[in-house]
């Protein structure tokens, strides 16, 4: 049974509220992998397809929108995190991957952790080619990347998150991670590497999750940042063109209760637009592989940055197992019904009572009062958000969690749901 306690301000559904409906459709069935999923028009089609990959076997998948036919495009030991962007800056979407990782995070060395693009050829005549590989660096234990303009808006930059500090031999776990900023090569096509920067080596301890934007421009900057989850709980970390550095401004300290043993903060991190506010709530998987579920709000009409922000407990699956976790594993937003403010959604990997997908709904944000279903029951390790169909609703694709060494899911599965309950415009 889900733990309650904390839903006594549940709200009961007066039917002004949408009931979500999406329809499965499974493009992938009994996988012997499953770990990262992608909304990414390979082709230039107009038509998002989806990618996939796992640690198990190790082969990036792409599925081809709308026949949904698979295609390996890449293969790697132990890949983990996947972005995407025009590197080769010939219009296309490329893709980032890391790599290498390891056996696991409490079993990292030296040498585990490499990053790597894979460059889109553009010429699909022969769709089982594998695309070329192109290095970019060691980085141990390389677990989150993202593209972007965070320093300068003229050249490419990718930001890369070590999940654990770079100590050997699970020294590192709760030892400050290395996040480091690469640049874009001149010539990305020959380049035998990129030139990286640590940019932060003592704030952030497991780093699970992070979201890019630009948060307002709060900073004075039109350049990108991000919201980081990790053992700190939920940061904003930008650079600062004034003074020239980077800032983190925390937002919330996540779960610090005790209940999750050698784990604490945030595990995930979404924001959800509601009426004018792109920014009116944060929601959270925590702590790391976290079992709570949680919004963080302010008052109607305060600065992003106002102190303090309200967190409000929604839900608690299962109790925190210190050797599996919790079952917790993503939160995407989106405006699934269509009416302009943002929804949320939660993967959660199993097993079953607490397995599937969530829909969170906003009915009051500053009381933290969410309504919830469930939308699937599929082991879901990650949510990509976008409209596949192209009928102009939002739909969420999974991929299930399997990956050896922590959790095996039953069937591990690629499914899209689509959006079933929203008018269309």
């Amino acid at each position: 049974m889900e733990n309650n306690k904390y839903n006594e301000l549940s709200y009961l559904n007066d039917k002004s509220v949408k009931t979500p409906f999406f329809e499965k459709v499974t493009l992938a069935d009994h996988q012997k992998d499953g770990y990262w999923i992608e909304a990414i028009d390979i082709n230039g089609n107009g038509k998002l397809d989806i990618v996939t990959s796992g640690l198990a076997e190790g082969e990036v998948v792409w599925y081809e929108n709308p026949t949904w036919k698979k295609h390996t495009i890449a293969k790697f030991p132990l890949p983990v995190a996947i972005d995407y962007g025009d590197i080769n800056g010939n219009g296309r979407n490329d893709i980032v991957i890391s790599h290498n990782y390891g056996n696991c995070m409490f079993w990292c060395r030296p040498e585990d952790g490499k990053i790597s693009w894979l460059e889109n050829p553009g010429d699909f005549s022969d769709p089982e080619k594998l695309w070329n590989k192109h290095f970019i660096s060691d980085l141990m234990a390389a677990h989150r990347l993202q593209l972007g303009h965070f320093t300068q808006n003229e050249k490419l930059e990718l930001l890369a998150l070590p999940v654990v500090g770079c100590r050997p031999f699970g020294e590192g776990v709760h030892e400050p991670v290395s996040v480091t900023l690469f640049d874009r090569p001149d010539d990305v096509q020959n380049a035998p590497e990129w030139k990286g920067r640590l940019i932060n080596n003592s704030d952030f301890r497991i780093i699970h999750g992070v979201v890019r934007n630009k948060f307002g421009g709060y900073s004075g900057s039109q350049n990108e940042s991000v919201l980081l989850a990790s053992e700190e709980g939920i940061s904003w970390f930008f650079f600062d063109e004034k003074e020239k550095d980077w800032k983190i401004i925390p937002f919330g300290e996540g779960d610090q209760s005790g209940q999750a043993p050698g784990f604490k903060g945030c595990g995930n991190v979404a924001y959800g637009k509601v009426g004018d506010d792109p920014y009116a709530y944060i929601a959270t998987i925590d702590p790391f592989h976290g079992n709570m579920v949680t919004v963080y709000t302010r008052e109607s009409g305060s600065d992003l940055t106002d102190k303090p922000w309200k967190r409000h407990i929604l839900d608690i699956f299962g109790e925190f197992d210190p050797e599996k976790q919790g079952p917790g594993h993503h939160v995407v937003t989106g405006d699934f019904d269509g009416d302009g403010d943002d929804e949320f959604l939660v993967a959660l990997r199993g097993p079953m009572p607490y397995q599937g997908v969530y829909y969170y709904k906003a009915i009051d944000v500053e009381k933290g009062l969410f309504e919830r279903w469930r939308v699937s029951t599929s082991s879901a390790a990650r949510i990509t958000v976008g409209d596949f169909n192209g009928d102009g609703r939002l739909d969420f694709a999974t991929t299930g969690y399997y990956t050896p060494g922590y959790y095996l899911c039953d069937n591990s599965q690629v499914n899209i749901f689509h959006n079933s309950f929203a008018d269309i415009k």
